[in-house]
């Protein structure tokens, strides 16, 4: 027999049914408003994101733009080099046809000597402006009557190494001896040595003496340099081939290029790294000093190098230069702004400042 449930049975259980479909209807707009929120916090995490690459992005545009300038500012300072090199290469060649009009017996002896102290006075003016351009080793040629143009023609025209040639004139030349003896100084590239010496023995100049500048009153301020001249020497036979090797480098660093900046230095530790660096037979290229200092030039000196492989070789830069120098070198692994892509194997990059 069919029973039915009390008006009081069947209320509770429709009361029961309505606490399940609250319940379920809250659980789902709960678990609604969670999504929305989730979705909401996404999109603006994303947002932030955009932003932050938006804004990394616009830095790193800035400082190419940054670089960009300042590799044609430093373009600009190299053809101003140029443009006065060239002018003083010209007063040099104008000097030179002067001196070769006084080696004729034309000229009056007073006269001669007068106009030869004219012209070893602007001879200085021109070395001070070339030395300010220039970081080539100076080579400081004692003239002979009996030379003739080879020898100054030869320095002028060489390439790897370049050198800054300052001719001097010798007082009372007879016209009877010719050079035969190559100094140079204690921060010299040797390999430098080797070159111009076997340059000069190609052209039939007969170098009788290879030495290091032993004098105490003036190897100090001649470390830098090379000189030719004369020398008394009982030596009969000129340098041989076998005599040059010892001048020769053993190690391979002329592989590697160097661009050296530098922002408020010590100007003569600047000069001291510079002459380290090229005695060490890099191939190295000095920037004026940078008047302002960008955000991207580093904070203490630092070697950039910017392939994995020449790290140690930067390095070793840096632990040479800490050591001989007295100043301490960060190596660090370089963005590689304005390097191309086949330069990044050789090209180090040093940032100097004090």
């Amino acid at each position: 027999m069919k029973t039915y449930k009390s008006i009081e049975e069947t209320i509770a259980d429709v009361r029961q049914k309505d606490k399940r479909y609250n319940f379920i209807v809250l659980v789902v707009v709960v678990l609604m408003i969670a999504f929305i929120v989730t979705v909401v916090l996404y999109d603006q995490q994303i947002r932030k994101s955009n932003n932050i690459i938006q804004k990394n992005e616009i830095t790193i545009d800035q400082l190419k733009t940054k670089e960009i300038e300042n590799e044609r500012l430093r373009r600009q300072d190299s053809i101003r080099t140029d443009s006065i090199t060239q002018l003083v290469s010209i007063l040099n060649k104008e000097l030179s046809e002067i001196r070769k009009e006084l080696a004729k017996n034309t000229t009056v002896s007073n006269d001669k000597t007068v106009v030869l102290t004219n012209v070893n006075l602007a001879q200085d003016k021109l070395n001070r402006i070339t030395n300010n351009i220039s970081d080539n080793t100076i080579v400081r040629y004692y003239k002979r009557l009996a030379d003739g143009d080879g020898i100054e023609e030869l320095i002028e025209n060489m390439k790897n190494p370049s050198f800054r040639l300052n001719i001097f004139d010798v007082k009372e030349d007879d016209g009877r001896v010719k050079v035969n003896t190559v100094w140079y100084g204690s921060e010299v590239n040797k390999d430098e040595v080797y070159q111009l010496t076997r340059q000069l023995l190609k052209i039939g100049v007969r170098i009788k003496n290879i030495k290091e500048f032993d004098n105490p009153k003036t190897k100090t301020w001649k470390k830098a340099a090379i000189e030719i001249g004369y020398e008394a020497t009982r030596n009969t036979s000129v340098v041989t081939r076998s005599d040059l090797t010892k001048y020769k480098s053993d190690n391979n660093n002329d592989q590697y290029n160097i661009r050296f900046y530098s922002y408020k230095p010590d100007q003569k530790k600047k000069d001291s790294i510079t002459r380290f660096i090229k005695k060490e037979n890099y191939k190295i290229t000095v920037y004026p000093d940078w008047k302002e200092k960008y955000s991207f030039f580093a904070n203490v000196p630092t070697v950039f190098y910017y392939d994995k492989n020449t790290k140690d070789v930067a390095e070793k830069l840096a632990g040479t230069l800490s050591e001989y120098i007295g100043v301490r070198f960060k190596v660090q692994l370089g963005s590689g702004y304005g390097i191309e892509q086949q330069e990044k194997k050789n090209t180090f990059i040093i940032h100097y400042t004090e």
